[in-house]
Parts: structure tokens; sequence; C-alpha cells
């Protein structure tokens, strides 16, 4: 597995964090957005944690805002946290930063939905 998966319950509200590993390309994002279409109707929101993440492409990207999509459909909310300045940049140079919430931790984006 590309990722590893935490659950977590704050205020009611059930949060599964996803942390990909080294890479989000095609494959781990396609791992990611399996997962997530899944487990989607168990929790509340999905948190993508970028900590462990030091490579992002067009097709992690891709697979990023499918699996937003998938989670607005299901009125449900998806957040990325952790995200550093190189992929930062990424994020800002596509104004994706200005479709998806990005948060500094998961704490602050669980904070947002509580």
């Amino acid at each position: 597995m590309a990722f590893n998966s935490e659950k977590t319950e704050l205020g009611g509200k059930k949060f599964d964090t996803l942390y990909p590993i080294n890479e989000l390309d095609s494959y781990n994002g396609e791992e990611l957005k399996k997962y997530a279409s899944n487990s989607i109707n168990e929790v509340d929101a999905f948190i993508v944690n970028f900590s462990k993440v030091s490579y992002l492409n067009s097709s992690g990207l891709r697979e990023l805002i499918q699996i937003l999509k998938m989670m607005k459909e299901n009125e449900k909310a998806f957040f990325l946290t952790n995200v550093n300045s190189e992929i930062m940049k990424i994020f800002t140079s596509t104004n994706l930063n200005k479709l998806f919430n990005i948060y500094s931790s998961n704490e602050e984006a669980m904070r947002y939905l509580v």
C-alpha cells in the first residue's frame, strides 16, 4: 500500500487521515481514490496529510481533484494538510490552492469542520 491511514473522531465527526508515502502520482493517487470511494460512507471527512510526500506530479493532482469531486458529490469534506513549500508551489502556480482546503495541521482541518 502506498499510504497509511488513521481514523479519528472529534466533536461527533469521523475523520480518516491518509498519509501518502514518498510520491503522489497516478499509482498512489489511484490507490487513494479507491480507498476513499470504498470508505466514503464511513466518514464525514478525509484528510490527505502530505508530511511524508516529497513528490507530486500532474497525475497525482488529477487524482486529488477526482477525490475532491467525489467528496463534494457526497456532501463530505476533503482537506489537505502539512503541505511542504515545494509542493505548495505546485498548488499555487496552478491556482489549485483556491480549490482545495489546505491547512497546516490535521487538528486545524478538523477544527474547521467541528
